[in-house]
């Protein structure tokens, strides 16, 4: 994906991202809370809210909040909290 057309396409690039950094066999779940398009005075961006559930161990399982800012441009995350 070269470009972020709407807030599906950020929260797609957003998926790819945390599979990226945790891993895709540890990513279990991830729901979004916010997705919205911010214009600014240097860029423009996207920014996705949400939380993601991983994978432990064999039971147990990680709540993690997370908020990414993703260039409209590139689809590349620039900024992220976890």
């Amino acid at each position: 994906m070269s470009r972020v057309e709407d807030a599906s396409d950020a929260q797609q690039a957003a998926i790819r991202y945390l599979n990226k950094q945790f891993g895709k066999d540890k990513v279990n779940d991830v729901s979004f809370s916010k997705a919205w398009y911010n214009t600014g005075a240097q860029r423009d961006i996207w920014e996705v809210e949400g939380d993601v559930m991983l994978k432990k161990g064999i039971f147990s399982k990680e709540a993690r909040h997370f908020k990414l800012q993703i260039d409209p441009q590139t689809a590349r995350v620039i900024a992220y909290e976890t």
